[in-house]
């Protein structure tokens, strides 16, 4: 009966997974402190962050990783610009509420976003592990 409400697939999970990463090292590198020292390295993150954002919110997977697609490309935006007006702090806060909501629906395996749209990525999906 618990196997009733997963509503995350495993390539879902898997992306929740790479974005929470990419979430806190993209928080971590928007620090002031980081920021000043080796800014290039920031933006290169962020360019990263924003690669793997728009692969995963393009649609082109069949199993639904838009939902954390979307904020990766929110947060590459707010952790390249945050530096810049020495609030990179508010980055890393996002970032770390970003991949706890991530990690959380990853290892659950329940999303209730999925929930409230109606959208099961469990089903149909093929098994990575």
């Amino acid at each position: 009966m618990a196997q009733a409400r997963i509503n995350v697939g495993p390539l879902d999970a898997r992306a929740r997974q790479i974005a929470g990463a990419l979430a806190i090292v993209g928080g971590l590198t928007a620090l002031d402190g980081f920021f000043q020292a080796l800014g290039f390295l920031t933006w290169i993150v962020c360019a990263a962050m924003m690669y793997v954002g728009i692969i995963l919110a393009m649609g082109g997977f069949k199993d639904g990783t838009a939902v954390f697609g979307f904020p990766l490309l929110i947060l590459s935006v707010l952790d390249a610009w945050l530096p810049i007006v020495h609030k990179g702090y508010w980055g890393l806060i996002a970032g770390v509420v970003v991949a706890i909501g991530a990690f959380q629906t990853a290892r659950t395996r329940q999303c209730p976003i999925n929930g409230l749209l109606g959208v099961n990525t469990a089903q149909g999906s093929t098994s990575l592990g």
